[in-house]
């Protein structure tokens, strides 16, 4: 039963880092896809306008046209950059944004870690002079009943031997 359970875990981790990198590869698909759909702006834009200037050397007498024609293929070319100079921007400034998130984020983590530290220290203080306050007043009591002397000298004896691997 602990065998099946075993690799019942192993294999859901396994199927979850499939499931992460099913993930990122769609992520990578999609970029590409942008790109690809980008490029085959430009490469239209360029078409047309290759395409006038076929047509104003082919027909010199129509120039009006052509020129019109020309015209609009630059228009539509720059359009294209423009748009694509915007959005690298904007994918600029999301960076930027996700970049000081980023830092603000582990820079209020490492103030909390430091907190958490500090605090943990007060309280280790805190339980050590408990224990001493503690130890001081059984030692009061312990002048005015000889039992709990006769412990406290059982339990300071046995605090005193050495333990561990290196005690002989």
């Amino acid at each position: 039963m602990a065998e099946l359970e075993k690799s019942l875990r192993q294999l859901t981790q396994k199927l979850e880092e499939r499931e992460r990198s099913l993930q990122d590869l769609e992520v990578r698909l999609i970029e590409r896809e942008r790109e690809i759909a980008e490029m085959e702006n430009l490469l239209q834009a360029r078409a047309s306008l290759l395409e006038a200037a076929k047509n104003k050397s082919a027909a010199s007498s129509d120039n009006r046209q052509l020129s019109h024609e020309e015209q609009a293929a630059l228009q539509k070319l720059k359009a294209e950059i423009e748009r694509q100079e915007k959005m690298l921007q904007e994918q600029r400034e999301g960076m930027k944004e996700r970049e000081a998130f980023l830092d603000d984020s582990e820079t209020k983590l490492f103030e909390k870690v430091q907190q958490q530290q500090e605090t943990e220290t007060e309280l280790e203080q805190r339980e050590d002079e408990l224990n001493q306050r503690e130890r001081r007043l059984r030692e009061r009591e312990a002048a005015f009943d000889p039992q709990l002397a006769a412990k406290l000298a059982a339990e300071k004896a046995a605090a005193s031997k050495p333990r561990g691997e290196f005690a002989e």
